[in-house]
């Protein structure tokens, strides 16, 4: 179903909230809220009706609760003051007044949704939701990205899609999304790479798979290498791509003691603007070699993934971590790829990779990118050598 208000449309079938098109973030509980009191709209909906339709009727603190009403009421540009939207009937529960109208999805809609991977949720350790998505059909692999992510934008972006379509033809791709980002629950405190690697533990369990490769890049290598050593018995091989020891802050002393960096402060300044040159500026020294509108489209992905808060937190764990006490602790089969020209994380860092891993391979990539562009012919070399490696 598509419900339609003030230019905000709440789409069922893909799960998304939009306003004039464009996607806005919003936590899983959130979009529930919302379309609870949508499926309800001019009537009243009871506290005790939304704790058992949220919270699946269990014990929650009235500071969750209100913490939920005032995030629905932000991601539809509403608040308590107004009530526009979202009606507070004191002592009773909440209605939903603005004017809507609803309709099935049109058929064009559903043949294009029909090749879009479905989105799922698991149930972290702690009650976090985590998104996550499948795609193809075969032997399981894993792919943890860089955070933050977006399971849906970034399935529809070409660069990412042509890698998740090659992997997708004998493997079953499975990505997910980040706590903090995407379609995973964006109201959490714990950035770490550890707390990701239980939520990935999440992911599987909900998938029923006993082993299965893994394939990290940037910070999503750490993720991975993490996830290696805390669940050895879940990993039949390791791929890393662009992925680093040590963070930026730990290999750079000038930005540990400056605090933010540069490139924090670029994301502070553009991340609530649209095609901001300070998003794109960040992405450009990520891949030099794109073309202005592939960074437009990365930055709209990004800045349209998380809150700046969260995009600030999750950078500012990753430039200061390191993983480097950890890395001869890895006991399954690793590949190495890095590109000879990364300017972000450089060719070194691939190599304290392959050199602390025991027995890991190296392979490296002729490119000025973070990663190789499926135009560069280094990209289907990567493919290529990925997929075997992971085959034997």
């Amino acid at each position: 179903m598509q419900h339609k208000f003030l230019g905000y449309v709440l789409n069922t079938e893909a799960h998304t909230l939009t306003l004039d098109g464009v996607v806005k973030p919003v936590e899983p509980q959130v979009f529930d809220l919302l379309h609870l009191l949508i499926k309800n709209a001019g009537t009243l909906v009871t506290k005790d009706q939304l704790i058992k339709d949220i919270w699946g009727g269990r014990i929650v603190s009235e500071s969750a609760i209100s913490s939920r009403i005032t995030a629905a009421r932000k991601a539809v540009g509403d608040d308590g003051k107004s009530q526009a939207i979202i009606r507070t009937v004191t002592r009773r529960g909440l209605q939903f007044v603005a004017e809507l109208s609803s309709s099935s999805v049109s058929k064009p809609m559903l043949e294009c949704l029909s090749k879009n991977p479905k989105i799922r949720y698991a149930t972290a350790d702690d009650g976090v939701k985590i998104a996550f998505s499948t795609s193809g059909s075969g032997p399981a692999l894993f792919r943890s990205a860089h955070f933050p992510s977006h399971l849906e934008l970034e399935w529809a972006e070409t660069i990412n899609r042509a890698t998740f379509d090659e992997l997708s033809k004998n493997h079953t791709l499975i990505r997910m999304d980040h706590r903090g980002s995407g379609l995973s629950d964006l109201d959490v405190d714990d950035f770490s790479t550890s707390r990701c690697a239980k939520d990935m533990k999440a992911v599987v369990e909900a998938l029923g798979l006993d082993c299965f490769a893994l394939f990290g890049s940037s910070s999503g290598a750490m993720v991975c290498v993490e996830f290696a050593t805390m669940f050895p018995e879940s990993v039949s091989h390791l791929v890393t791509l662009g992925g680093y020891v040590d963070g930026r802050a730990v290999r750079d002393e000038a930005l540990n003691s400056n605090g933010d960096e540069a490139i924090l402060n670029m994301a502070k300044a553009g991340w609530e603007t649209p095609d901001s040159a300070f998003v794109t500026g960040y992405l450009s020294v990520y891949l030099p070699t794109a073309s202005p509108e592939k960074l437009k489209q990365l930055a709209h992905i990004m800045q349209n993934s998380c809150p700046v808060e969260n995009e600030v937190r999750g950078r500012e764990f990753t430039n200061r971590h390191s993983i480097a006490k950890i890395l001869n602790k890895v006991k399954v089969p690793t590949l190495v790829l890095h590109c000879r020209g990364d300017a972000v994380h450089p060719l070194s860092e691939g190599q304290k990779l392959a050199r602390g891993i025991p027995d890991a391979q190296l392979m490296i990539l002729e490119s000025r990118n973070h990663y190789p562009l499926p135009e560069e012919k280094d990209w289907h070399s990567m493919i290529t050598s990925m997929l075997e490696f992971i085959k034997n």
